[in-house]
């Protein structure tokens, strides 16, 4: 997702830019689709100071345009509310469609067959329940598991790596990735 800023009656300096970056990352990872991301942000004068700054955004999701607009008494405080409010509508997005419900007559027609056992739930003297799914580590390079990992909406990924060790890529919160190389002792 390509994000572009435009100022208007303020400048950026750089830490404040790549604050608003950091702010506004989460979102392509919300809505991989998304092509780009436009923020327009301006400072108006107004007589309250707490509508002083103005952060406005356009979300191009191959097709609709999700926009939204936030203002507060400091820059670095609207565009933190404006994505927060473009979270929300990312995963909104992401999740049309997907509340509905099963038990409901139009469902009850369709059959479905899984072909695969379903895994066992292991369940521990604490009565917690444990999902089993077994995963095969397949060999790859760092750049195809970034890009695998980027095409899915999966945090993680396990491969084996040019050495033939199994590494774990995963999608840190406060953006990029980490890599852990598993050594078996």
């Amino acid at each position: 997702m390509e994000l572009i800023i435009t100022t208007k009656n303020l400048t950026l300096d750089d830490t404040t830019r790549k604050q608003v970056e950091r702010s506004l990352n989460k979102i392509g990872r919300h809505v991989p689709q998304a092509r780009e991301l436009r923020l327009e942000l301006f400072e108006e004068n107004t007589k309250a100071d707490k509508d002083r700054f103005v952060a406005r955004s356009f979300l191009d999701v191959l097709g609709p345009v999700r926009t939204s607009e936030c203002r507060a008494a400091s820059l670095i405080t609207a565009v933190d509310n404006l994505a927060s409010v473009m979270e929300r509508q990312a995963m909104d997005f992401k999740n049309k469609g997907k509340e509905f419900d099963r038990e409901s007559q139009r469902f009850e027609s369709a059959t479905y067959t899984e072909d695969k056992p379903t895994p066992p739930l292991l369940s521990l003297e604490s009565d917690v329940a444990i999902d089993v799914e077994t995963v095969t580590a397949e060999p790859m390079s760092l750049a195809q598991a970034v890009d695998r990992i980027n095409d899915s909406k999966d945090d993680f990924m396990l491969f084996r790596n040019a050495k033939g060790k199994v590494s774990l890529l995963y999608r840190q919160e406060i953006g990029g990735f980490k890599l852990m190389e598993i050594s078996v002792a």
